[in-house]
């Protein structure tokens, strides 16, 4: 799996990533070959770079099944943009007319219980809050359904984590798509965006306390630094605390106008290592356990030389199956099929950057991702 500017994508090329049009909708599904007509698309859009399969035409590998479907993500976003588009223009948000998704997106996540989560999907920016919101749900529905909520709390915490952002209607759009760094003024308007969604869901009647919790505390901070109010970690409710998780988690990992979009195992490190006191630790372990932090395709370097991920499993995220198809200086003559959670003396030093795996691959002339297209002919 490369990143490619889209300047240099060709026709037979397989996409890696799910691709959205301004409205939310499906673009492009993640396992589409390209054509001329969808790269031309793509650069109408204005999406600048694609991950794709191979830099090989004829290189193809099976993708990942999703927790949620085409039809229910799609579904989900027509109603939120329904609901979104009745506030802006009648001053009223009908919660009502969400539930069904709320309902479809339960179904597809415990259907799909063993699916590991791949989300890293490329989305313009014009209605970035109304899509991130229900990437967030479905996210916050899988953490709770790992944790075996009853079935009344996944439904509230999948409603929650959708319209946790609901106040950020309230924010002028030109501070929410700033490039530049925030002044301090408008830092103190974002930071009431938790205020106001719960404003506008007394507004639209809700008073679930679930939801008003995930509203008013999903940035909130278990050292009690967070925003608005500053709660430690007993006072927040764990409803709220998982979607805090799915909602940073969404966010490094899109491509918004300020910034690139981060690879997994860097929203990984960042979340786990370098964000001390933010999240409830058990909640974000049991979470990253069913993250495909190395998703399949991707070009890692271990100790032991150049390898690719074949697959990941739950409770393994860290530790894939990958072929090892160099040593340390040369192309192997047959790649060697390793499961890292059984080999204690091979362990992944780095993921290589999309620019080094153009260069290794031109330089070994041989394209790792024919290895994943027949696994059963390489072992």
């Amino acid at each position: 799996m490369i990143i490619l500017p889209t300047a240099k994508l060709r026709p037979g090329m397989t996409t890696c990533q799910n691709i959205f049009d301004n409205s939310g909708l499906f673009l492009l599904r993640r396992g589409t070959k390209l054509t001329d007509f969808y790269i031309t698309k793509l650069k109408l859009l204005g999406v600048k770079e694609i991950a794709v399969a191979s830099t090989d035409t004829h290189n193809n590998f099976s993708m990942p099944n999703e927790a949620v479907s085409e039809s229910t993500r799609a579904a989900a976003i027509k109603s939120l943009t329904t609901a979104f588009s009745d506030l802006d223009k009648r001053g009223i948000f009908i919660i009502e007319n969400l539930h069904r998704s709320v309902v479809a997106i339960i179904q597809d996540v415990i259907h799909n219980k063993h699916v590991l989560v791949q989300m890293n999907d490329i989305r313009t920016y014009d209605n970035y809050t109304l899509v991130h919101s229900i990437d967030v749900s479905i996210l916050a529905a899988i953490i709770g359904s790992l944790h075996s909520l009853s079935y009344e709390m996944l439904h509230d915490l999948t409603l929650g984590a959708m319209l946790h952002d609901l106040g950020k209607t309230a924010i002028p759009i030109e501070i929410l798509n700033k490039t530049s760094p925030l002044s301090n003024d408008e830092f103190s308007i974002i930071r009431k965006h938790p205020i106001f969604s719960v404003h506008k869901l007394h507004d639209a009647g809700c008073f679930n306390s679930n939801i008003i919790d995930i509203a008013e505390q999903h940035h909130e901070k278990i050292d009690g630094s967070g925003y608005p109010r500053g709660l430690p970690d007993k006072r927040i409710n764990f409803l709220a605390k998982i979607v805090a998780i799915a909602d940073v988690y969404d966010a490094l990992t899109s491509l918004r106008p300020y910034k690139k979009a981060y690879k997994p195992h860097i929203a990984f490190d960042i979340m786990m290592h370098h964000s001390p006191g933010q999240f409830d630790i058990n909640i974000l372990r049991t979470f990253f356990d069913n993250v495909a932090i190395y998703p399949n395709g991707t070009i890692i370097k271990t100790n032991l030389g150049s390898a690719i991920v074949k697959s990941s499993s739950f409770g393994k995220t860290l530790f894939p199956i990958i072929y090892i198809f160099t040593d340390k200086y040369n192309r192997l003559h047959k790649p060697i099929l390793t499961d890292l959670s059984l080999n204690p003396v091979c362990f992944i030093e780095n993921v290589y950057d999309d620019y080094e795996a153009i260069n290794l691959i031109n330089a070994i002339q041989f394209d790792p991702s024919s290895l994943l297209e027949d696994s059963d002919n390489n072992t």
